[in-house]
């Protein structure tokens, strides 16, 4: 997988990992545009949780 230009996106991840407070963040978005690739690579450095969800209709 190909990772480029997200080095905005990383600091602010960085910036609420370093905060030294407790921090929830969301990311969300349209699909495919690389959100999960995204805390795979912040979280090659750091500890931490993910949660994904996936909406699903009732059908399913």
């Amino acid at each position: 997988m190909i990772f480029i230009d997200r080095i905005n996106e990383l600091k602010a991840l960085n910036d609420r990992y370093d905060s030294g407070k407790a921090e929830f963040v969301v990311v969300y978005g349209r699909r495919r545009v690389g959100k999960t690739e995204l805390l795979k690579q912040f979280m090659n450095n750091h500890d931490g949780i993910i949660f994904t969800l996936h909406e699903e209709s009732e059908k399913i």
